[in-house]
């Protein structure tokens, strides 16, 4: 099988950017419509605006994929990217945290980072509370709001390629 790359939503950064190009026709509106000599509020608000639009598309280009599938792991690209292997996982069941969309991870029981529901749901709040935690789900949970795909669709992809 092949590797499945799966990005961040592009319509977060189109409505950024759409709501960026507003300013900008508001400030060339702004520096055309001024009657008296005073042209800098609009100036800032063109040139303020033109570098966060010319930012935004450079980190769009160099954007790097939020979860890779290959066949025989998971790798989740935080800033300190990790790996859910496949064989040592049960399944991966859809829900949501504090409104957010996640994927939990139940391991196989025997394996290294197995744990009951318990215990999982116990530490659950301590993994999510700390912004130390580069990784905040790490081991049990993928967070996958604002992805390209929806979770429900992704948790099917993921437990398809468990039963391959």
């Amino acid at each position: 099988m092949e590797e499945i790359k799966i990005y961040k939503s592009f319509w977060k950064f189109d409505l950024g950017m759409a709501l960026m190009l507003t300013f900008i026709i508001w400030g060339i509106y702004m520096l055309v419509n001024k009657e008296d000599g005073y042209k800098a509020g609009p100036i800032i608000v063109i040139g303020m605006f033109s570098i966060l639009a010319v930012v935004s598309v450079v980190r769009f280009a160099r954007r790097r994929p939020h979860l890779i599938i290959s066949d025989n792991a998971l790798t989740v690209n935080t800033d300190e990217p990790w790996q859910v292997s496949f064989k040592e996982v049960e399944s991966f069941i859809p829900s949501k945290c504090n409104g957010q969309d996640v994927i939990g991870v139940r391991y196989k029981q025997g394996t290294a980072n197995w744990a009951s529901e318990e215990e999982i749901s116990s530490s659950q709040k301590s993994r999510i509370r700390y912004p130390e935690n580069l990784h905040p789900g790490k081991p049990y949970e993928i967070y996958v709001s604002d992805l390209s795909v929806r979770c429900q669709s992704l948790c099917e992809m993921l437990n398809q390629r468990l039963r391959n």
